[in-house]
């Protein structure tokens, strides 16, 4: 059996990697020093590495797939639950959003031909975020 050579991956795919790891380690560290541990049940965790990053709006949305008030810290069962039920993940979005929940709705429905993306800035701006949150 033949095998078919796999693809190299895009300059593009490479920083979306990297800013998706970026993005999840700010996400999770947030949370441990928000609720120290889940966002939502509130189980403590010893390590952000025990949380998942749960996204409010898909990120096919590329217009807040990094964006932090598109996120939260969630153990695995929140993170299940949440998106297996669209009318929770909103309710709590909205609640831990507030007013913000409405302007996150209106650039999620954006493309990047209207709202177009700087990889690099976004990259430089996470890595400061998570800086600020361990120098804390």
């Amino acid at each position: 059996m033949i095998k078919k050579p796999k693809r190299k991956k895009t300059d593009r795919q490479k920083q979306v990697k990297r800013l998706d790891v970026l993005f999840s380690e700010l996400i999770r560290k947030r949370a441990m020093e928000r609720a120290g541990g889940c966002e939502r049940c509130e189980t403590p965790k010893l390590s952000y590495k025990e949380l998942d990053t749960a996204h409010f709006h898909s990120r096919k949305k590329h217009t807040v797939r990094w964006d932090e008030r598109n996120a939260a810290g969630l153990c695995g069962g929140c993170h299940w639950y949440l998106d297996s039920h669209i009318d929770a993940k909103e309710k709590f979005a909205r609640n831990l959003l507030g007013d913000e929940y409405e302007r996150l709705y209106i650039l999620a429905e954006m493309t990047t031909k209207q709202s177009p993306i700087d990889y690099k800035l976004v990259e430089l701006y996470l890595k400061q975020k998570i800086k600020e949150l361990e120098e804390v």
